[in-house]
């Protein structure tokens, strides 16, 4: 577990967002994350490894509601909608060729960032994708992968079961066209997801660039550090910089910081039996009577009308 806080306190990141997958994690710090956990573990395969544990559920709805697709082709179609609701940066395309297609996941790269380890974590659950209605034994001929050949192409062939091809511009896995006609099987009975309940979950008018600032904002509370120079390193962006692009939005920092702690302490007040003092301190505010005059200023009206 001190290996696991280690990575994580190198990436700038808590630790406590390994029990909320509703965070959205700036994907520079999620690259580190993963660099970080190899080198402590020495293992070059690290991140494939922790892949080949994954499921698709554990992606959330935004997957589930693919995988529920009609066919392999349209669950590609609905990911690559869905992931902008979810990811900041990634894409996902798919382009037709004389004999099927080749599907890509495309995340932007640091220039001279180590993220390998980051890249490989991503091939099985794609590979976990297209196999919900391939079969749970089918393979591509090949993997495009978007790093160079780092000499372990056999450890790859061996757990992939599929030739690497290295230096490719994204993440790529070819499909014939008969494997994109193959229909969904059979209903599991589980929840049925549609683009609405994905909406739903985005907060509505906001832009991508300002929902992830709201994330890492929540992420700075979590570790009691939201300040505006935390929030910019988060964004690899200088405090003047993330201010004007914020202007742009029509906020400031400072009002982007109290909409996500009123949204916190309402929740908290509402479903959690933390009294005033823990959730006062939990948002970063040394005294409780600056808390509470913050509060209602949000609400309208005292904090102690909104608990349970």
């Amino acid at each position: 577990m001190a290996a696991v806080e280690r990575a994580f306190d190198k990436a700038d990141l808590p630790i406590d967002v390994v029990e909320d997958r509703s965070l959205r994690i700036p994907m520079s710090a999620m690259v580190k994350v993963f660099s970080e956990a190899e080198r402590l573990s020495g293992d070059p395969q690290f991140g494939l490894r922790v892949g080949l544990e994954m499921k698709g559920t554990d992606l959330g709805a935004w997957f589930e509601y693919a995988t529920q697709a009609p066919s392999l082709r349209l669950g590609i179609q609905r990911l690559a909608w869905a992931i902008t609701l979810f990811q900041n940066g990634p894409s996902i395309t798919l382009t037709d060729m004389r004999d099927g297609a080749i599907w890509r996941y495309h995340v932007p790269r640091e220039s001279g960032a180590a993220f390998s380890s980051h890249s490989d974590h991503d091939i099985p659950p794609m590979l976990d994708f297209a196999r919900n209605y391939l079969g749970a034994d089918w393979s591509p001929r090949w993997i495009g992968l978007d790093y160079p050949d780092l000499g372990h192409g056999q450890i790859l062939r061996d757990l992939l079961q599929a030739e690497p091809l290295y230096g490719r511009s994204a993440l790529s896995i070819p499909l014939t066209a008969s494997d994109l006609e193959t229909p969904r099987p059979m209903d599991n009975g589980g929840h049925a997801y549609c683009s609405a309940d994905l909406q739903a979950r985005v907060l509505s008018g906001s832009s991508e660039f300002l929902i992830a600032v709201e994330a890492c904002i929540l992420l700075g509370i979590l570790e009691n550090a939201p300040e505006l120079g935390s929030v910019a390193r988060r964004m690899n962006m200088s405090t003047r910089s993330l201010q004007r692009r914020l202007m742009l939005d029509g906020y400031t920092f400072r009002e982007v910081l109290s909409k996500v702690r009123y949204r916190r302490a309402l929740s908290l007040l509402r479903e959690t039996g933390l009294g005033v003092t823990d959730i006062a301190h939990g948002l970063g505010y040394s005294d409780v009577a600056n808390f509470s005059r913050a509060f209602k200023s949000w609400a309208g009206r005292p904090r102690s009308s909104f608990t349970r």
